[in-house]
């Protein structure tokens, strides 16, 4: 039976608002903490830089605003109509992507940006978003039709068609891994900029779909090793990410170089004790700590707001990420279900992995603090995946309202 095929129930139409109201607080509480952040950490800069104090708040402000405006464009339009258009969006970012190899801005020996004027877009944010819509559509509708995903249980059974001269393998295989085919080819070009976290993120999401589809556990193990190997090979294969690697086992013997934002990091976080320095007066923003408005925000946060601060900001992606996984699993079919799964986990996934860097448990990459971090192009994306959940969710109250309108009119007739 196909995803979400059961009667109407007005109980679960019940959750769904209530869960989507408890959504917007979290997303809400987490913007203001972020716009704050922004301020605390970028005010010395902006003056020691001779520009507007609140200089950077004032541009992560207007982020917001257009960031807002897309979040309604993306939920008052039905969600199967952005999965339609994911093949164009895929390929709009593709170009994007390319550009960034011609006319991109440098910055940390990466090119990750385009410049347009006084702003910057940053192609690889964005590629996250149709990743998962093309993923999400392609996907549903193999599982619509009754298809068991399996990965290679089916690349066995390709060999065995191929060999009876059925279908050629490469056919079978490009049709069958269709889902993947967009997110791949978007996470090449990424790696190239080098950006191998944001790589790893906008292809990580579409294959966890394949495991909300009910690929076999035995099945997940395997893909999982395979993976885990593919990534060691590539960070043992460059000199870059071998050093990364080197500087997380022991980020004090590399200090001075490789392990410096690392250590400046962990002692902004320990230095925040149980209630932090108080709001502003963090010290590790004086030019101590390296990026500490994007990728450290964190960082600056815990050494203003200590150890209970750290704990609330954790609560809340918690939040958003069983709220999110919640509402996926109440929704009337397996497209949206899979979007919104997938989006949660990205935004959610997202903000574990950054944590962890910062207190060094993971190798330090490019990926942001969702809402946390300052960066236009990561907030209007958030926010725009934000809009595809409310939108995927109030879709399917309204149609299971208007079923059980049809049920009690038959009924009264």
């Amino acid at each position: 039976m196909p995803f979400g095929s059961s009667s109407p129930d007005h109980n679960r139409i019940e959750q769904q608002r209530k869960g989507l109201r408890i959504l917007f607080i979290i997303v809400a509480i987490l913007i203001l903490i972020g716009l704050l952040n922004v301020y605390s950490s970028t005010l010395y800069m902006n003056v020691e830089a001779g520009d507007n104090p609140y200089g950077y708040f004032i541009k992560q402000s207007v982020y917001l605003v257009l960031g807002s405006v897309f979040f309604q464009i993306m939920r008052k339009n039905k969600p199967e109509l952005w999965g339609k258009l994911s093949g164009i969006l895929s390929i709009g970012t593709i170009v994007l992507l390319l550009l960034v190899f011609v006319a991109g801005r440098t910055v940390n020996g990466a090119t990750r940006w385009i410049a347009l004027g006084p702003i910057s877009i940053q192609p690889s944010e964005i590629a996250k978003l149709p990743a998962i819509l093309w993923a999400a559509r392609y996907l549903a509708v193999k599982m619509d039709v009754g298809k068991k995903i399996t990965v290679f249980a089916e690349i066995h059974a390709m060999f065995q068609r191929s060999k009876n001269g059925k279908s050629s393998f490469v056919t079978q295989f490009l049709s069958y891994f269709k889902p993947l085919f967009m997110p791949l080819l978007m996470a090449l070009l990424v790696i190239k900029q080098p950006d191998m976290g944001t790589a790893v993120m906008i292809l990580a999401f579409p294959a966890m779909m394949y495991i909300l589809a009910g690929m076999p556990f035995l099945e997940i193990i395997c893909a999982g090793t395979l993976l885990i190997g593919a990534f060691l090979i590539l960070a043992l294969t460059s000199a870059y990410r071998k050093a990364r690697l080197v500087v997380l086992w022991d980020p004090f013997s590399r200090a001075s170089d490789l392990g410096y934002q690392t250590v400046q990091s962990l002692i902004a976080v320990g230095s925040g004790g149980i209630l932090g320095q108080g709001a502003g007066q963090g010290f590790s923003k004086f030019f101590y700590l390296p990026e500490q408005h994007t990728d450290f925000a964190f960082a600056v946060f815990c050494q203003e707001w200590g150890l209970i601060g750290a704990l609330f900001l954790l609560f809340l992606f918690v939040g958003f990420l069983y709220i999110g996984l919640r509402l996926a699993s109440q929704v009337n079919n397996t497209y949206r279900m899979l979007l919104i799964s997938g989006l949660t986990l990205l935004i959610g996934t997202q903000a574990f992995i950054n944590m962890a860097m910062v207190i060094g448990c993971f190798p330090v990459t490019g990926i942001p603090l969702p809402f946390i971090s300052y960066g236009g192009t990561s907030l209007v994306i958030n926010l725009m995946a934000v809009g595809l959940i409310v939108g995927a969710v109030e879709y399917s109250m309204k149609e299971e309202e208007q079923k059980q309108r049809i049920i009690l009119n038959d009924i009264n007739y």
